[in-house]
């Protein structure tokens, strides 16, 4: 992998209110991420999700490649804004950049 640049800042979202208690056991109540664009330089056939590194329990079931512009609908509402943001900052190095 290579990669081409990081976000400038962190990009924080709260969890719902309606859910806060569930999420994370209610330890958390939001998130703040950095963000990095990466260029996968390997084959598909090299990402395994159901085996992730340092023993931790696998976070995903599937995976899948996906045009950038149709990522953010992708996502639960309330994580939208960040990928917004995200998909902005990032478009000039998506392969789909339109």
């Amino acid at each position: 992998m290579r990669k081409p640049t990081s976000a400038r800042s962190k990009s924080c979202y709260d969890i719902p209110r309606e859910i806060v208690g569930q999420a994370w056991g209610g330890k958390y109540r939001g998130q703040c991420q950095k963000w990095y664009a990466l260029r996968f330089t390997g084959k598909d056939s090299e990402i395994d999700i159901a085996h992730p590194a340092g023993g931790h329990d696998p976070e995903f079931v599937q995976w899948r490649w996906e045009q950038l512009p149709n990522v953010v609908d992708l996502i639960v509402p309330f994580k939208r804004p960040v990928y917004e943001q995200v998909a902005k900052r990032f478009k000039k190095f998506a392969r789909d950049a339109s």
